[in-house]
């Protein structure tokens, strides 16, 4: 019964779509669509990302990521680093890996590892798309029980919050909203491009790790 009643959720969704329906711009870690105050338990939530059909222009099959409920600290990025079989199958990936295990020396089992977007979008497309996830990733937030939060780059910390400043001014700090500490950094791609910046990020890393 209840499956059904949130897959009736989704279907208004799609009807709103297919009338062209314009969904409000994102605010600062906010879910945008009410579907989401209808799950009450992770094994729901899962079962509806992979399930998910709400994006057509999408270009993979929506990863949900790692939701561990005694989470010490969650990691998001704009887009996933895991595949849709949870697998470290990238050179991003299995650097967070290294960075999980090396660098803040926690398990898989300690983290959660979490994303904007749960499937590869179209950059044309990927504002609509952000609207339509934040129901999940609200509630992903709540299940993984994670007070520090990690946000993988500028790009997903503009895509979640409506500062306008240099990001430089906030990277690197500890910024308070609501139970949560957010840590913007580095994300993964440009630590690949740019292997000088891995300095930096370990420092970063590890004023980080002081707040576990």
């Amino acid at each position: 019964m209840q499956k059904l009643r949130l897959a009736l959720e989704l279907k208004k969704l799609y009807l709103l779509q297919s009338l062209d329906y314009e969904f409000t711009d994102p605010i600062f870690l906010t879910q945008k669509s009410g579907f989401a105050n209808s799950i009450h338990s992770q094994k729901e939530l899962d079962f509806l990302i992979e399930k998910c059909e709400l994006c057509p222009q999408r270009h993979s099959k929506p990863s949900r990521g790692i939701c561990n409920p005694h989470s010490k600290i969650a990691f998001l990025s704009l887009e996933p680093l895991l595949d849709s079989n949870l697998r470290f199958s990238s050179n991003m990936a299995m650097m967070l890996h290294n960075i999980i295990t090396k660098v803040f020396l926690l398990s898989l089992k300690e983290v959660s590892i979490l994303s904007l977007l749960k499937c590869d979008i179209a950059i044309q497309n990927k504002e609509n798309s952000l609207n339509l996830c934040m129901g999940f990733v609200h509630k992903q937030l709540e299940f993984c029980n994670a007070k520090i939060i990690v946000i993988l780059g500028q790009e997903a910390y503009f895509a979640i919050s409506e500062d306008g400043e240099d990001y430089k001014r906030v990277q690197g700090k500890a910024l308070k909203w609501k139970d949560f500490l957010l840590f913007p950094t580095f994300s993964l791609a440009e630590l690949i491009k740019k292997p000088s910046l891995k300095i930096q990020a370990h420092k970063e890393f590890l004023n980080i790790k002081g707040y576990l």
